[in-house]
Order: C-alpha cells, then sequence, then structure tokens
C-alpha cells in the first residue's frame, strides 16, 4: 500500500436488515437482506459472459462454441422452470411474455419473440442492442441458446437456433428457434 493511504474495507458478509428490505420493479426483485436478486420469483445472478467466452474461445477455439451452446441452453430451460414453479398460479403463455418483458432490466436488450408455428416448432427472434454486436466465436451461441433452452421447455420439446446474424445498422441479433 502506498504512503498516506488508508486501508479500506468492504464486507457485506452480514446481512443488511435496515431499511428496505426488498425492491420491486418490473418483475426483478432486489433483496438486500439476503442478497439476492429474482426475476419472477427465480433467483438469478448479474454477470458478463462475454470475458468467459472470449477466454472459452482461446481454449478450446472452436469447441468454445458447443461448450457454451451447451450451458446457455440449459440456463435456457432452467430459468424457464424455475419461473413455471415459482408462478404455479400462471399460464405458460403469461410466464414467457414475461420473461420477454424482462429482458431490458437484465442488460439482454430488447427481445420480440414470434411463434410462427407450434408443429413443428418456428420462433423468430429479433433482439434490439444485444450484448453480442457480432458473430465471431462462441458468443454468438449465448442469445440463441438461451432462448432455445427457454423454448424448450415451453413448447415441451427439444428445439435448437439456427440461422444466426446480426445487423450492424439495425443493432439487431436475429435467429430462429426450431426443430
Amino acid at each position: 500500500m502506498q504512503k498516506g493511504m488508508k486501508t479500506v474495507e468492504y464486507d457485506v458478509t452480514t446481512q443488511n436488515t435496515e431499511g428496505s428490505l426488498k425492491s420491486k420493479k418490473n418483475g426483478v426483485v432486489t433483496d438486500t437482506v439476503n442478497g439476492e436478486v429474482r426475476l419472477c420469483g427465480a433467483r438469478r445472478m448479474i454477470m458478463n459472459p462475454l470475458a468467459m467466452c472470449e477466454k472459452l474461445d482461446r481454449m478450446f477455439g472452436s469447441g468454445a462454441e458447443t461448450i457454451v451452446n451447451y450451458m446457455l441452453f440449459e440456463s435456457g430451460r432452467d430459468t424457464f422452470n424455475a419461473i413455471i414453479e415459482n408462478n404455479p398460479d400462471k399460464g405458460r403463455g403469461e410466464l414467457l411474455k414475461m420473461l420477454v418483458d424482462l429482458q431490458p432490466h437484465t442488460g439482454w436488450g430488447f427481445v420480440s419473440l414470434t411463434i410462427l408455428r407450434v408443429d413443428p416448432p418456428i420462433v423468430s427472434i429479433v433482439v434490439k442492442n444485444p450484448p453480442v454486436k457480432a458473430l465471431k466465436g462462441s458468443q454468438k451461441q449465448m442469445i440463441s441458446s438461451y432462448w432455445a433452452g427457454v423454448l424448450s421447455k415451453y413448447l415441451n420439446r427439444q428445439l435448437l437456433s439456427k440461422n444466426q446474424s446480426y445487423d450492424t445498422e439495425k443493432d439487431e441479433f436475429n435467429f430462429t428457434v426450431t426443430t
């Protein structure tokens, strides 16, 4: 430590029992007593996976795409499953709309989801201002694989993402989720 600098300690290992315990906005609940963030009742963490994707790309090359695809698919499926379990009084359609509406509040951009056909499923998704601004490496799998997982749970069948594209002029990430 440099001379003249004071020791600074940040300790949030104890619960804060003063003031507002919970703050709820647009389906996002922050609970300062328990140190939690919940989306539609499902506990989640706020993080930036872009750096992880870059590291995986350096470590595994093109194999990183498979890893990220699997991880984000499972994350999407688990997230929607947790939302279903935490909201038993709501239908799947209402919960899917809630999850779409939450996206700007979680940093994943503005999602437009259109179910073009249910059997066999074809879903068109456009994300405006996505965190992923290119189609390089494993990052391109993050958004599309997550939604493939969500929609697989929603439609009760294994789906995958296809036809990812990014339009720099519109700042839109587009893809299709289907069988």
